[in-house]
């Protein structure tokens, strides 16, 4: 079978990032993320299509089937199959080695494929998107609990992060669990936790009320005090509600770092890991097309989404601050200093750096100089009334 020449740098990127992978398991994936980025798909059917040019149709398809299969699923039974959550660790360390400073977001949440599965998602978000570095795949419409699941990607994902680094891991109120909490402190990360806003909180120097009393349209206040019954066990957290006039509610998250140190705004960038999604199913992957439903499988397939994402927004950046500078993407060969301000972005990053890759791998060239300069936390808007209690105590 024909190898096109664009797999040999995918495969040495594969082969240093996600070393325990064999050959063939690296060969594997480095077909289904080029197929993917050339067909702007990842359902087997278009990266088939893709990919024809340099396989006959049966052995490629042979090939993209296998790598999904368990070992004893494969036409010849073996123990080869590939293992993803030993992924996850060497995924977020690949994202880091291209990170630009010390401050990482992780986003937690899930999303379905209509009634077939639920993938639970940690994701790291970056520039208005997101890029999944652990999941569980579970069987939709199954009660069951999701906590597990995901107190056990945050364990894998712990040994990536290097000492010193500052980690918030934002989740939907959906999610909130006192369990959650202790397991983000115990790895040394930042919870940043939406509560209901009629949780009952107990503000320092307040009466107990709900958690959405503590704010106005246009107001956003941060202090310390206590989550739970007066009777029962209590949680000492710093409170951050805010209601920007654009808002239907308010929202309230709890956080362990100090009041003057948590940024009033920085949860809207939870905001980030729904367009991630978006980019999985519609935009970039079309996720939502799959007709994958073995939870196994899907969970593999995933490892395809996480690494062509990787690919692209790397790419998507170097062309998005080459243009912010005036200049070509080619040369631009070195991350620029970082940025003090965001700029409203027209283009998305995944759908530029799908285009440019795609643009690369046509004229036979691909960038080996890239990386991931995220932007600065989100500051609050102008005119927003902001009360940090016990400030200067």
């Amino acid at each position: 079978m024909h190898v096109p020449r664009e797999l040999y740098p995918m495969e040495r990127a594969l082969a240093e990032r996600l070393p325990h992978l064999r050959g063939p398991q690296r060969r594997g994936l480095a077909s289904w993320v080029l197929g993917a980025v050339l067909a702007q798909s990842a359902c087997q059917s278009a990266v088939l299509a893709a990919l024809l040019p340099w396989a006959p149709y049966h052995a490629l398809r042979q090939r993209l089937r296998e790598w999904l299969l368990d070992g004893a699923e494969k036409a010849v039974p073996c123990a080869a199959q590939v293992e993803v959550e030993r992924c996850f660790a060497p995924l977020l360390r690949w994202v880091l080695a291209w990170w630009q400073g010390r401050e990482l977001a992780l986003a937690v949440d899930a999303t379905a494929h209509r009634e077939d599965v639920v993938a639970l998602v940690v994701s790291v978000l970056y520039r208005g998107s997101a890029i999944p570095v652990a999941w569980a795949v579970l069987p939709g419409n199954v009660p069951g609990p999701w906590l597990g699941p995901i107190l056990r990607l945050l364990r894998r994902l712990r040994p990536a992060v290097p000492a010193g680094w500052t980690v918030l891991v934002l989740a939907d109120r959906g999610l909130w669990s006192p369990r959650l909490w202790k397991r983000v402190r115990d790895l040394g990360w930042h919870p940043l936790l939406r509560i209901q806003r009629r949780t009952t909180v107990t503000p320092d120097g307040r009466e107990r009320c709900p958690a959405g009393a503590l704010v106005r349209p246009g107001e956003a206040w941060v202090g310390r005090g206590q989550l739970g019954r007066p009777r029962g066990r209590r949680l000492t957290v710093t409170l951050v509600a805010a209601w920007k006039w654009d808002q239907e509610e308010p929202w309230v998250v709890v956080t362990d770092l100090p009041p003057e140190r948590v940024g009033v705004s920085w949860y809207a960038l939870r905001a980030w890991v729904e367009l991630g999604f978006r980019a999985l199913k519609g935009l970039g992957w079309q996720w939502q097309r799959s007709r994958r439903t073995d939870p196994a499988r899907v969970a593999r397939h995933w490892l395809v989404l996480a690494v062509a994402s990787l690919w692209v927004l790397a790419h998507g950046t170097r062309v998005e601050d080459a243009r912010e500078r005036g200049l070509p993407p080619a040369r631009l060969r070195a991350p620029p200093p970082p940025a003090t301000h965001t700029r409203p972005r027209r283009i998305s990053l995944a759908r530029l750096g799908i285009q440019w890759l795609r643009h690369l791998l046509a004229h036979g060239r691909l960038w080996s100089r890239l990386w991931l300069a995220p932007e600065p936390w989100p500051q609050p808007p102008p005119g927003l009334a902001i009360t940090i209690h016990g400030q200067g105590a």
